[in-house]
């Protein structure tokens, strides 16, 4: 369950076994009801071809963690993220909102009982009007098992290419964040897997080439990325904290756990 090895292994799976579907028009290759797992205590992709902005990767995930939904917060790392606001302020499918609306439910759940198994958030809106930022993920569970935090995130919508090393990250720290909660309250538990499960994972036709560059470039195959610093599972603040100076961070910046 590296990180590189699922999202490489995605990659071909889409590429040789993908059907060609073209919503409003658009061509991609899909995996219908496809499931990747991965070990939340190495949430980076480092795949070189892949060119991560690893800046915007830890800007969305404290944008959402703080519950913001405006432009202003998220658009100063990404320049063409804007454009899917339908008034030039706000997100309406933003994660963030939805998200501090539920976590106290979702921690309350898991400290009453340990095997719960209502443990959701839904990020969903029913009958969603027209718009630009219809959300991807539908519901994320949580449930502790043998001592361990999973997470399984349920999404009508996966793009493998532009959008999955991202939520890997931001749902990843959204784990750390209830782990550390739960900490607080006297449940002690370590990390698990997180489970994306997609409706749809695809792969656009613009992104093909650059897919099959990085599978024959296989030298990211079986590399694992580092841990992330005990420190920032352990307290709220400190998962915070980072993440907010990450933002600002460049290669090499010892900050970078997963370049070092």
């Amino acid at each position: 369950m590296i990180l590189n090895d699922v999202w490489l292994n995605c990659l071909d799976e889409i590429l040789f076994m993908g059907e060609v579907v073209a919503p409003r028009g658009q061509r991609t290759l899909e995996l219908m009801q496809h499931t990747s797992l991965i070990e939340m205590r190495s949430p980076v992709l480092t795949v070189p071809g892949r060119k991560l902005s690893y800046a915007f990767m830890a800007a969305s995930a404290y944008w959402i963690l703080t519950g913001d939904e405006t432009v202003a917060g998220i658009a100063p790392w990404n320049k063409h993220i804007a454009q899917y606001s339908d008034n030039g302020e706000t997100f309406f499918g933003a994660y963030g909102p939805r998200i501090a609306e539920q976590i106290r439910y979702v921690i309350t759940a898991l400290t009453k009982d340990q095997a719960t198994r209502q443990a959701v958030m839904t990020l969903w809106r029913p009958n969603p009007p027209e718009s630009k930022d219809i959300p991807c993920t539908v519901a994320i569970t949580f449930n502790i098992r043998n001592g361990r935090l999973n997470c399984c995130v349920f999404m009508r919508s996966s793009d493998v290419w532009l959008g999955m090393p991202y939520d890997v990250f931001d749902f990843s720290c959204l784990a750390y964040l209830v782990r550390a909660e739960l900490a607080i309250l006297g449940v002690y538990v370590e990390l698990g897997h997180l489970a994306l499960t997609a409706a749809s994972c695809h792969l656009y036709e613009q992104h093909w080439e650059a897919a099959k560059a990085c599978l024959a470039g296989n030298d990211a195959f079986g590399r694992e990325c580092p841990d992330v610093p005990w420190s920032i599972l352990t307290i709220s603040s400190t998962i915070m904290n980072d993440l907010h100076a990450l933002r600002d961070t460049k290669k090499g910046d010892p900050r970078r756990w997963w370049e070092q």
